[in-house]
């Protein structure tokens, strides 16, 4: 993307635990102007047209079934930007979160899924396999008119609708990130019958490529977002 002007990236995090990791240092290192806006504390949300892109991040909160009162105010924005053409990045909540704004549903999976996946999409030059880290316990369907992007075992794990793209995966996890989560998640762990110390080793063994693959996915997606010339 050299030679283009810098994006505007409007980021949405809606959690200190869940933040943009290897996103942000893809930012910073393409040169892009990035504004965080912690969702749970926004007063007034800004104009769709004070960003380029907007990107949403994770978050333990559940589209369908919590009672956080931002979560609506999220999706209405979302909507928003997207009709408005500003592409909107949802990563895993993002995603579910961009899902039901355009039209999809969200609903809760059938298992706890912390695990690497291997995306086998119908649109590799936009989403190539991966592995990629998956931990979610909702689900959502192809919103419609949206392109179906990828799936495993019949959850939906990407889509697109027009230059918004959304990704039921994690491709800004860092290895100390995963392992910060499972610090907070080891009674729901337990309860899934999913082993700690299994999930460590595996963290540890596909993490080390993670930084070169999101670099490349982030690429990759950008390229949708077609920025503006200087």
């Amino acid at each position: 993307m050299s030679g283009e002007r810098p994006l505007r990236i409007l980021l949405l995090e809606h959690e200190p635990q869940a933040p943009a990791g290897l996103f942000g240092d893809w930012a910073g290192a393409r040169g892009h102007r990035v504004r965080t806006l912690r969702v749970p504390e926004i007063q007034r949300w800004p104009a769709v047209d004070e960003a380029d892109v907007v990107v949403s991040l994770g978050s333990d909160s559940s589209v369908h079934s919590s009672s956080d009162p931002w979560i609506a105010r999220e999706l209405a924005f979302l909507r928003a930007a997207h009709d408005a053409g500003v592409p909107v990045f949802g990563i895993c909540f993002g995603a579910q979160a961009l899902a039901s704004a355009l039209g999809g549903t969200v609903s809760r999976a059938p298992a706890l899924s912390p695990q690497w996946t291997n995306v086998r999409s119908p649109e590799p030059e936009l989403i190539p396999p991966g592995p990629w880290f998956r931990w979610h316990e909702d689900v959502f369907t192809i919103p419609p008119g949206a392109r179906d992007l990828g799936s495993e075992a019949g959850v939906a794990l990407a889509f697109a609708a027009g230059p918004s793209v959304g990704v039921q995966f994690h491709p800004e996890v860092t290895g100390e990130i995963a392992k910060g989560w499972i610090e907070g998640a080891r009674r729901e762990l337990a309860a899934s019958s999913i082993d700690e110390q299994d999930l460590r080793r595996e963290i540890d063994s596909r993490a080390a490529g993670a930084p070169e693959r999101a670099s490349d996915l982030f690429d990759r997606i950008a390229r949708l977002w077609d920025p503006r010339p200087a």
